[in-house]
């Protein structure tokens, strides 16, 4: 099968992991995830969760948060990034 944008052979493995796909890895509109732990409640009634985003959303949460660059410790698609 083909890419519809590109029109380049489709890897085999992608289209055995997403059979209804219709464009290579390059072309993929879809971008990196990244998670951000955050911790909620008071006291001894805290929890923590995991708040998995889009690039666009994480920028907004850094902006909200005070943070300018992107030195924090982030996990994107599992593997660890640290950016130090």
């Amino acid at each position: 099968m083909k890419c519809v944008k590109c029109k380049i052979k489709i890897n085999p493995l992608r289209i055995k992991a997403l059979p209804n796909t219709k464009v290579c890895v390059d072309c993929s509109s879809t971008g990196c995830y990244k998670a951000v732990t955050t911790t909620h409640g008071v006291g001894d009634h805290t929890w923590n969760s995991l708040e998995i985003m889009t690039p666009e959303q994480y920028d907004g949460y850094q902006k909200s948060n005070g943070e300018e660059s992107d030195d924090t410790h982030t996990i994107t698609f599992g593997i660890e990034n640290t950016k130090k």
